[in-house]
């Protein structure tokens, strides 16, 4: 199979010579949030609060203050992770010589974003009509065959999907070589696995 005929790589190719950001900036940061929030609302929050001593006044109080910090914060986690995401692949394409200029990285990082996105709240919004806490499965890893399995919960789908659009994102609008590439989706999987096994044995401990 070419690597041209790849789905998304027409897209990211695209951008090059026209990158749009404006309007995928504000999609993007509404997609991210609309993720947290009906996220937080599919969670059982009573769940998360039954190692601890509280009244159920308190835990009513606690449940009001985390929804205003999630509707508030979400959108601003959304800005605070794309632009990191930007800073990053901008200094990996300078340390790769890429000759992609600045305005074309932000926009397939809004692209990038938007994209995984949208995997992201089509699976959180599937959970919640079918009332499938986040707590206990994770739809798109093997996790659900076993019930509240964390560490199942790390072999995910969507991490490989994100590995795949963010290689085809270097590959076609950065130019990076196809080796580059490789490694670099590679160190995707490895840090996103690793850091939720750091959360796994955080919350073990």
């Amino acid at each position: 199979m070419k690597i041209m005929n790849l789905p998304l790589y027409n897209h990211f190719t695209e951008l090059r010579d026209k990158p749009k950001w404006a309007l995928k900036f504000i999609l993007g940061v509404l997609i991210f949030a609309l993720s947290k929030i009906i996220g937080f609302y599919n969670t059982d929050m009573n769940q998360i609060y039954k190692h601890i001593d509280l009244s159920a006044e308190q835990m009513s109080q606690m449940n009001t203050r985390l929804e205003k910090l999630t509707i508030i914060g979400a959108p601003l986690m959304a800005i605070i992770q794309i632009f990191l995401t930007f800073i990053i692949i901008l200094i990996l394409s300078k340390i790769m010589k890429s000759d992609v200029t600045s305005k074309v990285i932000f926009s397939a990082i809004l692209s990038y974003s938007i994209i995984i996105g949208s995997v992201t709240l089509i699976v959180t919004l599937i959970q919640f009509m079918f009332g499938l806490s986040p707590l206990d499965y994770r739809i798109t890893s093997l996790n659900i065959f076993s019930k509240g399995n964390s560490f199942l919960e790390l072999f995910d789908l969507q991490i490989i999907f994100g590995a795949y659009v963010f290689g085809i994102m270097l590959f076609a609008t950065n130019h990076f070589s196809k080796k580059n590439t490789c490694m670099c989706s590679f160190i995707y999987i490895l840090i996103f696995i690793g850091l939720g096994l750091l959360g796994v044995i955080s919350n073990q401990s």
